[in-house]
């Protein structure tokens, strides 16, 4: 080795050492060279010498990335793939020492025609942070259940989806009886509990292909997908006598009381290529304020 070749080796295991990334080098025919653990602590490198990269990898993870070394050999450009790492689906990985699920981005380069540098970074923290943000800005913080905007981006999507196959979908618009009352006779911590535990309640309900959402202060959608008419009169005396039969503890500590409540419900349904989510809605709402002028704890639908 030269004193060029030399000193062009230290400068490549100082930086190296400088980052916190996993960096394999291989070989063209996929033998394992060099191995720096970076931040990962878990990396056992030296049980990785020798070994075949793609044989770490589970069948179907190896075969993107055995394409992935071919297109960097064949045009130089940096290949990128994330990869979400399960220890229990991948044996090899598990047996160099991961013990938890990580969603790593790797970058595979080719240094030359013989020799190529693969690169992972772990950012799962990060994209459990996305998520989490992603999560907090669809729901509602009190209750849990998805907000007015993530309604109002299902129902256009699934009304244009419905329309399309010629399906039918419906909608109920429930609103919780005499709740400022509640607040009033009470305080807002029992009104939060009465939607908190009404929330938990539809939760237990719902179908999965349902959709639920705190629409305004004690007001809530449930949009049921090929779901008619008579159908959504069934699901909202359903919904009305789920709700009747809750009880809120409120009171002193040392001597709570239960309390009930009742919803009113307005029904709607899909008519035509002409509806949209907010004439639908319209409709529930017409419906629901009939249903209130008639007395608390009632359902009304379409004629």
């Amino acid at each position: 080795m030269t004193d060029s070749e030399g000193r062009h080796l230290r400068r490549f295991e100082c930086l190296l050492a400088a980052i916190d990334q996993i960096v394999v080098r291989f070989s063209s025919t996929g033998d394992i060279k060099k191995v720096s653990a970076g931040s990962a602590g878990w990396l056992k490198p030296e049980a990785m010498i020798s070994r075949t990269f793609t044989a770490l990898f589970p069948d179907e993870v190896a075969g993107h990335i055995a394409a992935m070394t071919k297109k960097a050999l064949e045009s130089g450009e940096p290949q990128k793939l994330t990869l979400s790492m399960q220890p229990e689906h991948a044996f090899h990985w598990r047996e160099l020492g991961l013990t938890t699920a990580q969603t790593w981005d790797t970058t595979l380069v080719a240094v030359d025609e013989t020799e190529l540098m693969w690169v992972a970074r772990d950012v799962s923290v990060s994209r459990r942070n996305q998520q989490k943000l992603f999560n907090q800005a669809q729901r509602d913080p009190l209750t849990g259940a998805y907000n007015r905007r993530s309604l109002l981006t299902i129902l256009d999507h699934s009304i244009a989806q419905a329309l399309r196959y010629d399906g039918v979908c419906s909608f109920l618009l429930i609103d919780i009886d005499n709740f400022r009352q509640i607040n009033d006779q009470y305080d807002w911590d029992t009104g939060d509990k009465v939607l908190q535990q009404f929330v938990k309640a539809m939760h237990g309900f719902q179908r999965t292909a349902d959709f639920f959402a705190r629409f305004s202060d004690d007001r809530f959608v449930m949009f049921l997908p090929e779901t008619n008419r008579e159908q959504a009169l069934l699901a909202a005396e359903r919904v009305r006598k789920l709700a009747a039969e809750q009880q809120v503890l409120c009171g002193s500590d040392d001597a709570e009381d239960g309390l009930s409540f009742t919803v009113c419900i307005g029904a709607a349904t899909l008519r035509d290529a002409k509806d949209t989510p907010e004439s639908i809605l319209k409709r529930a709402e017409e419906n629901l304020f009939v249903a209130k002028q008639s007395g608390a704890n009632r359902v009304e639908g379409e004629p």
